[in-house]
C-alpha cells in the first residue's frame, strides 16, 4: 500500500487530511453520541434542534459567511431548524406559527445572505423571498377563517408597517447613491 498517494496524516504539512469516509464516520459517531444522550434525558425537549441549529451556524460562519455564496447551504438548515425548534419550545400554539417561523427563516436567508450579493441576478439574489411570501401568506390563510376580527385589527397596523419599510427603503436607497 502506498502512503504518499493519500495520506491521512502529512508530516511535512502537518496537518491531518481525512478521506470522506472518515469525514462522515465523525459525523455519525457525534450525531449518535448527541441522539443517545437525548434519549437518556440530558437533551430535553427540543434543546437538540437548538443544538443543531447552532452547529449549522457554527459551520456558516467558520466557512466565511458572505465571503462564498454556496455557505448557504449551512444557513438555510441553521435557520428552518431554529425555526422548528422555536416552535417545538411552545405549547398549544395556533399550526399558522410554524409556517409563520418558516417564512420567517427564509427571510433571515435573505437579510443574512443573499442580499449582499450584488453581482447576483434577480433571481439567484432574491429567490427566499418567494419561499417566505408563500409560506407567510399560507399562514394568513390557516388563521383568517378562525380568527376574522384579530386579522382585520391586525390590517390596522399593516400600512403603518408598510409606511415604515417605505420609509427605510428610501433612506437606504438615498445613502447608497
Amino acid at each position: 500500500m502506498d502512503n504518499e498517494a493519500d495520506p491521512i496524516y502529512d508530516l511535512n504539512k502537518g496537518v491531518i487530511k481525512m478521506k470522506d469516509n472518515a469525514k462522515l464516520g465523525i459525523i455519525l459517531i457525534i450525531a449518535g453520541i448527541v441522539l443517545l444522550l437525548s434519549q437518556i434525558g440530558l437533551f430535553p425537549g427540543p434543546s437538540i434542534l437548538y443544538l443543531i441549529s447552532l452547529v449549522f451556524f457554527a459551520i456558516y460562519a467558520y466557512r466565511g459567511a458572505t465571503k462564498y455564496y454556496g455557505n448557504i447551504g449551512f444557513l438555510i438548515p441553521a435557520t428552518v431548524i431554529l425555526a422548528v425548534a422555536i416552535y417545538a419550545s411552545y405549547d398549544n400554539l395556533h399550526p399558522a406559527f410554524f409556517f409563520i417561523g418558516l417564512g420567517l427563516s427564509f427571510l433571515a436567508i435573505f437579510v443574512i445572505h443573499t442580499f449582499w450579493f450584488r453581482d447576483m441576478d434577480r433571481g439567484e439574489r432574491y429567490w427566499p423571498i418567494f419561499p417566505a411570501a408563500g409560506l407567510l401568506l399560507f399562514a394568513t390563510l390557516v388563521v383568517l377563517p378562525e380568527r376574522p376580527l384579530w386579522f382585520f385589527n391586525f390590517m390596522n397596523y399593516i400600512w403603518i408597517i408598510a409606511l415604515i419599510g417605505l420609509g427605510a427603503w428610501l433612506i437606504y436607497k438615498s445613502v447608497r447613491k
